[in-house]
């Protein structure tokens, strides 16, 4: 059973400004959070999209680019980093 996705909630306020709110996704592609949906529906946000192989949501940006979760990004990044050390090289 794929895991739910982390969804949040945010407020932006400034002095003077009038308070947003957004509803908001964290991709699981690249870890970015973005907003959603708006509480004002003259303002339109980009949904993202669904990654049909991880079953999770991923951002506009990530939306039609290859599979590769956050988590596997870093263990990529990490095994690199130790053949480089092995072989006497520092990133």
């Amino acid at each position: 059973m794929p895991t739910p996705p982390r969804a949040g909630y945010a407020t932006i306020v400034g002095p003077g400004a009038p308070v947003k709110e957004f509803d908001t996704l964290t991709c699981a592609h690249c870890g970015r959070a973005w907003c959603v949906r708006t509480s004002s529906p003259a303002t339109t946000a980009d949904p993202g999209g669904w990654c049909r192989l991880c079953m999770k949501p991923v951002c506009p940006t990530c939306a039609g680019k290859e599979c590769v979760p956050f988590l596997r990004r870093l263990e990529l990044y990490e095994r690199r980093r130790d053949l480089f050390r092995s072989m006497g090289l520092s990133l």
